[in-house]
């Protein structure tokens, strides 16, 4: 099986880059890019129908790793061609208003989902049992019918999951479309910077603090994760966990705003300097 799996995601990549490097207009690039994943879908259903699972673990597997790998591709393309068809047309704050409505939505989907949510989060497998055999049974009280049943290829958790997941690309999406809003790029975003971050990525996190603390950013109204987001797209860096990095630095010690601190002491420096020049 996972030979066959693993073949069958490198046709899907395939598929999808070529959909890609052949499409240039967004809403028709999703819905082609669903179409392929769809198809490709088929084939593993097909697969599986005839299939006999080894044992447990295998079954876990595919339930739990190898199907939503596939299905939260369809869920993604299918919700993203609906969500840009429905994108409106006009000023920045009316399009940055609906983008943080869908996410919203989103949310709302995992505050339902919460517990298998979080086992996701956590990375978890210790109920794996009880979660994505065929003989599960969902994890939350709220009834839901919405999701895909086939006895043979689908299990209530593995479904879920793959949503969550396709959720969570969505909300990574509309996060870099708001980026590319704030810094007057266009879909495709031809202005990128070719500026890199040459000091360490607490220094940049430690930056975005500071001018979030002090409303630096859109009058205060622009989150620190927003911030952070601009910084990385403009100097080409991922600085990860960056809450964790935060929490950190307020445990250090000693000096706290260690680059800050470094950047005052820099500038004023440079202003020495220069009236000394002028002397």
């Amino acid at each position: 099986m996972k030979a066959f799996v693993e073949t069958l995601f490198e046709e899907m990549e395939l598929s999808l880059k070529e959909v890609a490097e052949g499409t240039s207009n967004e809403i028709q690039k999703a819905e082609k890019s669903g179409r392929a994943v769809h198809a490709i879908l088929l084939r593993l259903k097909n697969f599986i129908s005839g299939y006999k699972f080894a044992d447990s673990p295998e079954e876990i597997r595919f339930f739990k790793e190898y199907k939503p790998l596939f299905y939260k591709e369809l869920i993604f393309y299918s919700e993203l061609t609906y969500i840009e068809s429905r994108r409106p047309i006009g000023k920045k704050e009316l399009i940055k208003g609906y983008y943080h409505h869908v996410m919203d939505q989103i949310q709302d989907f995992f505050a339902r989902n919460h517990q298998l949510y979080i086992y996701h989060q956590l990375d978890r497998s210790d109920q794996d049992e009880q979660l994505f055999l065929r003989s599960s049974q969902p994890v939350s009280l709220i009834p839901d019918y919405s999701f895909d049943f086939d006895p043979v290829f689908s299990t209530i958790n593995s479904s879920k999951l793959a949503k969550i997941m396709a959720y969570e690309s969505l909300i990574e999406y509309m996060q870099e479309q708001l980026i590319k809003l704030e810094l007057g790029l266009g879909n495709r975003g031809d202005k990128n910077s070719n500026h890199e971050w040459t000091d360490s990525k607490s220094a940049l996190i430690e930056l975005a603090y500071a001018l979030h603390s002090r409303g630096a950013v859109n009058h205060g109204k622009c989150d620190v994760k927003m911030i952070i987001s601009i910084l990385e797209k403009i100097f080409h860096v991922k600085v990860g966990n960056f809450y964790r990095t935060f929490q950190s630095m307020r445990g250090r010690k000693k000096n706290r705003t260690i680059f800050l601190d470094s950047l005052k002491d820099s500038l004023v420096k440079r202003m020495d300097d220069t009236d000394m020049g002028d002397q």
